[in-house]
């Protein structure tokens, strides 16, 4: 006897359960003629580069991809912090509208008892635009922060590692085109942090620093000639202007520079590589910066973020050239529907942002939008509104101080000499307002550009009241639009998701032969189905029925979004 399996390649159409492409695609679309396109995200990091005309950081090959791309002036998170704002990278969709816009739903260093633990489960539709990519024909790896809010669904990547690279492609997927996300810890928050309070901190949590990320354990290194001198700095008027303000945002540019060391690296293998015309490159962060009044805050010092568009000159056209700035409005739910353009991927129908190549330019956006939710163990309910001046922000609670015990925020030394400073009366109105004070009424609004860090609140200003009318009534329609979840308790929340407290399991799928074609389904709506080939250890995104190549073994496997993966099946055909 012998075991024949049948195959074939269709053509995509949409990811779902039961219609997904596979992504064994045509050698037409595995060919290098698409671009490989690599991202690289820093962590909680604001405007700090040179080609913001801030250049105490030494970034020399940053400075080369924004001479050499588009620099966005204008680039928006929709939360000031991680995992909702990932959690948005990955979908194309606003957290508030999917569900992930809580700070750490199902997992967090420090425990938050009192609190749901849970994931996400987006609607049936929504999928990662990896997983699109890959079912188009990529091949796609990533850093191994992965906290979408929604789990890891193993559909989304072919390679999750500390140093994700195109050199790791088995020898069958050389040809494919790749996507890569690149994430630098070493710009985040805990190591701002003087190596005695990381320690601490470790020591107190019981965290086991070797299952760490390595920029995390230990600082990279760089040009140490490079660092940034203290007196330096700029101390925004919300900080005393002392040595721990100023020690702070020192360290923070100097992990700017390690991180572009790192940056460097790649760029040189892509050079080593002969890939450098083939490959587009984005440079971004995930959210504004990690001090404090900064990361978990919806104003610009959370939100504003760099954003540089590198093209090679192949890939060029009248709004793409080397050296330019736009100056448009762009939310991070945008980078999902730009990449899945720039691939040749179909945008879908449900993804709620724009493609910066296309429909951003012919209709710029008017606003972008932001949420603060639950941060770790501290709920205050926040919306925001922005045009390219103004900001409106919308306290739905009121009565919550402006800032609030946060155990991970706490643990700055920063943090504690303000609170300090607080309780001795030192500080000025400014530098002491948003600390644990109650807020100045449910609305807040902003001259950005005579007021960039946002300290003057015009919202009770006669003058202002048009724009002020203008600003509320655009938050508001963004809210029924997207279907916003501000007014639903996240324990109500996580029992829809997660009835009883219990994390569903994804229907193992279910395998039909017919007339020599092999159709894999599965129950649970909206599930990813993918499939093992031979002794293959890459998961095929299954989108069509197969038929017509043979092979010696299949093994299938599906996931929905926040769900438990369900078992493998494993299935052949006998043919005597």
């Amino acid at each position: 006897m012998k075991k024949l399996f049948y195959l074939s390649i269709l053509f995509f159409t949409i990811l779902s359960c039961n219609t997904l492409k596979n992504d064994k695609t045509s050698s037409a679309n595995n060919t290098q003629d698409r671009p490989n396109i690599i991202w690289l995200v820093a962590e909680d990091l604001s405007q700090r580069w040179a080609c913001y005309g801030d250049s105490l950081a030494y970034t020399p090959n940053i400075n080369k991809l924004a001479n050499g791309g588009v620099v966005y002036d204008n680039a928006f998170s929709v939360a000031g912090v991680c995992a909702p704002s990932r959690s948005s990278i990955i979908t194309g969709m606003y957290p508030t509208t999917i569900g992930t816009q809580h700070m750490r739903q199902s997992k967090s260093v420090i425990p938050m008892p009192g609190f749901p633990n849970y994931n996400a489960v987006p609607p049936t539709q929504v999928k990662a635009f990896p997983e699109l990519l890959r079912a188009a024909g990529y091949w796609t790896a990533s850093y191994r922060k992965l906290d979408y809010q929604f789990g890891a669904p193993f559909t989304i990547w072919d390679e999750v590692v500390d140093y994700p690279s195109w050199r790791d492609r088995s020898e069958e997927d050389k040809d494919r085109p790749f996507f890569i996300y690149y994430t630098f810890e070493i710009t985040h928050e805990i190591n701002i942090w003087p190596d005695s309070t990381k320690e601490r901190f470790f020591k107190d949590f019981k965290i086991d620093v070797s299952t760490l990320a390595p920029d995390v354990q230990k600082r990279p290194p760089y040009d140490e000639s490079k660092k940034v001198d203290p007196k330096d700095v700029v101390v925004p008027p919300y900080y005393p202007d002392d040595e721990v303000s100023r020690s702070h945002i020192a360290r923070l540019y100097d992990n700017v520079s390690r991180m572009d060391v790192q940056i460097g690296k790649i760029l040189q293998q892509l050079k080593e590589d002969g890939l450098e015309e083939n490959t587009i490159i984005m440079v971004t962060s995930d959210h504004g910066d990690c001090l404090p009044r900064a990361k978990r805050w919806i104003y610009d010092s959370g939100t504003k973020c760099p954003l540089v568009l590198y093209m090679p000159e192949k890939y060029q056209n009248e709004h793409f050239q080397p050296g330019t700035r736009n100056n448009d409005l762009v939310s991070f739910i945008d980078f999902a529907p730009t990449v899945l353009e720039l691939a040749n991927v179909e945008v879908p129908s449900w993804i709620q942002g724009r493609s910066m190549v296309s429909s951003l330019i012919e209709e710029p956006r008017d606003y972008v939008f932001g949420a603060r939710d639950r941060m770790d163990n501290r709920y205050d309910v926040r919306r925001t509104i922005r045009d390219k001046r103004y900001r409106y922000v919308r306290n739905f609670q009121p009565e919550v101080n402006y800032s609030q015990q946060i155990t991970f925020l706490n643990q700055m030394p920063l943090m504690h000499h303000l609170l300090e400073k607080d309780d001795n009366k030192e500080l000025t109105k400014e530098q002491s307002y948003w600390l644990y004070h109650p807020k100045n009424g449910e609305e807040e609004l902003y001259d950005t550009e005579n007021d960039p860090y946002e300290l003057n609140n015009l919202a009770s200003d006669p003058k202002y009241k048009g724009i002020l009318v203008r600003l509320r009534e655009g938050l508001t329609n963004w809210q029924e639009r997207t279907s916003d979840r501000y007014q639903l308790n996240e324990f109500d929340q996580a029992e829809q998701m997660w009835p009883g407290g219990n994390q569903p399991t994804t229907a193992d799928p279910v395998i039909k032969f017919s007339e020599g074609k092999y159709t894999i389904t599965c129950a649970t709506e909206g599930a990813s189905i993918a499939y093992q080939l031979n002794e293959d250890k890459r998961w095929h995104i299954y989108t069509q029925p197969l038929e017509n190549i043979t092979i010696n073994s299949v093994k299938t496997k599906a996931v929905r979004y926040g769900y438990l993966d369900s078992n493998p099946i494993s299935f052949q055909q006998i043919v005597e």
